[in-house]
């Protein structure tokens, strides 16, 4: 994550205060760099994607379902991501996807069991192409290089 850096979450849900402050303020300053970006590149992203990406609080606490991948090759493969908050869920598909990395270090566990969208980041490629990278449960991360997003309410 370029912005929403998984050591200032965790440092936000420290024990310590001044640890909390410290992960706040670095976080909040990030997150104030990331807002400009993003408005300057959410319109080249699909409309009824942005509509519930922003209606959905960019999904923050989501759970996800499933993660699937198909067809794998290299700028054809497709990675479908099943989430829910319990009252709404999609199926977002990634298609064009030329890579896909997912960090889970060994010392971290997934809240209550469960894999959580935590936060994301949304880069556009000078070549059309895009980046998500979501940070999960404080530490983890998620990175998909792809050239398309569709968004299904299941």
């Amino acid at each position: 994550m370029n912005y929403y850096i998984g050591e200032y979450w965790a440092m936000m849900n420290s024990r310590d205060s001044e640890t909390r402050e410290e992960g706040l303020i670095k976080w909040d300053e990030t997150a104030k760099e990331y807002g400009p970006y993003f408005q300057s590149i959410k319109d080249k992203l699909p409309k009824k994607f942005i509509k519930e990406f922003d209606k959905n609080s960019w999904f923050h606490d989501f759970t996800f379902v499933s993660i699937s991948v198909a067809n794998m090759k290299k700028g054809a493969s497709t990675v479908e991501l099943e989430i829910t908050n319990d009252s709404d869920s999609f199926r977002i598909t990634l298609s064009g996807v030329m890579r896909f990395a997912f960090d889970i270090p060994s010392t971290r566990c997934w809240m209550c069991g469960k894999l959580t969208w935590g936060y994301c980041e949304f880069e556009l490629n000078d070549d059309g192409t895009w980046i998500v990278r979501i940070l999960c449960d404080i530490e983890c991360e998620l990175e998909i290089l792809f050239k398309k997003v569709g968004i299904v309410k299941l």
